[in-house]
């Protein structure tokens, strides 16, 4: 008998001691306009309700259709943006089969021991400019300099070398460009990635292209030709 009062009091113990949470219902159109009725059919009718309050009663109700409507229309609206715009992205991509295209991004691709070039964007003269190859684990490959470079949309051309002379294994890899102009402060250089589309595809982040084995959002795709 001890024992078993003794379990109750501890289960009684452990129920209060934890906590619980009662299920929050939010009230929809359907409720408010049920508890207005009901209001509406147990009023004193020696004292019905004032027809102040009944309007705005029913004013409330409205609102409150016409913000849940809106909300309804905002997300279908939502879904049917968002469809057009990945429909729009799969045929740019499509259109972008097979052509060589320059976006923004530090990619390189070495095919075939094949040299490779890509871009970048100097806001103003730079006294010095070096570009920095690195492999997929990020080891330093070659470093280029390439000496003073006006402002404007400048080129460079990867032999697909290391700093050994050696040719290196086909494969992907990145650059780094580091400018500075005559008082040796950096400047901020935007890269660009050239290559040949091949794939399109789509999934929940968006519409992509594989550009040289590369996946690309089509979004940075700034151009279309050689460059």
């Amino acid at each position: 008998m001890a024992a078993s009062t003794s379990a109750a009091a501890q289960a009684a113990s452990t129920a209060a001691a934890s906590p619980f949470t009662l299920p929050v219902k939010t009230m929809g159109k359907e409720d408010f306009l049920k508890l207005l009725v009901t209001q509406l059919r147990y009023q004193d009718p020696m004292s019905p309700e004032d027809p102040k309050d009944f309007v705005a009663q029913l004013a409330q109700f409205s609102s409150l259709e016409q913000q849940l409507n809106a909300n309804t229309n905002l997300v279908a609206v939502g879904r049917v943006v968002q469809h057009l715009a990945d429909s729009l992205g799969m045929s740019r991509g499509v259109a972008l089969l097979g052509k060589t295209v320059r976006g923004v991004g530090n990619a390189l691709t070495i095919s075939g021991g094949r040299g490779v070039s890509a871009s970048y964007q100097l806001p103003q003269d730079a006294q010095r400019v070096t570009v920095t190859i690195f492999d997929a684990s990020g080891r330093t490959v070659r470093t280029l300099e390439l000496g003073s470079q006006a402002a404007g949309l400048r080129q460079f051309t990867w032999d697909g070398r290391d700093s050994q002379g050696r040719t290196v294994a086909d494969g992907s890899y990145s650059y780094q460009v580091r400018a500075v102009d005559g008082k040796g402060v950096g400047l901020e250089v935007t890269n660009y990635f050239t290559g040949t589309v091949q794939e399109v595809y789509q999934d929940s982040g968006g519409v992509w292209v594989r550009v040289d084995g590369r996946p690309m959002r089509v979004d940075n795709i700034i151009s279309v030709g050689a460059h």
